[in-house]
């Protein structure tokens, strides 16, 4: 059995139930339905957020390996985060100039799609991995948080490839704008 992402300790602070509980509940009536009627169905039966819901229902789908772990409907992915001691027109910065995200990021290079302050940044990555980079912004005093999704992937061992190249990527970044 595969575990969710999510700790026992966290989802039964939530919800009420660790992963135990809502394997047993769901497993009496959710593995005919389809995702989307199964986190609707927690959410109202159960007085979830939205969001809970879908962890609930993901991680339910990933025990019953309905679904690998980082797999999302449209492919695979890779997230990692990272605090900053730096001000977020300083991090936005070194995403969105090329010259200097070539400095510190994964091999592959982005095409910036939309990018406006006080919103994430959304791109195009041009690497041989594809997909679509997401990199979220939150500024907290003189440190920004920033985590970046890496969306679109094509299975499981890019995923995990990326999700190490990202977190090894973070860590340059934070050193370098620390430094």
């Amino acid at each position: 059995m595969a575990e969710p992402p999510i700790s026992d300790a966290a989802v039964k602070k939530t919800t009420g139930k660790g992963w135990t509980e809502w394997r047993t509940a769901l497993d009496l009536w959710a593995t005919e339905l389809p995702h989307k009627d199964i986190a609707r169905r927690v959410k109202d039966q159960y007085g979830l957020s939205g969001w809970w819901a879908q962890a609930v229902t993901g991680g339910w789908e990933i025990m019953t390996g309905r679904r690998d772990a980082h797999e999302m409907p449209q492919g695979f992915q890779a997230t990692a985060s990272k605090t900053i001691a730096a001000d977020e027109p300083l991090v936005r910065a070194a995403i969105v100039e090329p010259s200097v995200f070539s400095g510190w990021a994964p091999a592959g290079g982005l095409e910036i799609t939309t990018e406006n302050p006080g919103k994430p940044v959304n791109a195009r990555w041009l690497g041989p991995e594809g997909g679509r980079v997401v990199f979220r912004l939150t500024a907290a005093g003189d440190k920004t948080q920033l985590a970046v999704d890496h969306e679109r992937l094509s299975d499981g061992d890019t995923c995990e490839r990326m999700k190490t190249a990202w977190r090894a990527a973070l860590a340059a970044l934070k050193a370098r704008l620390e430094a």
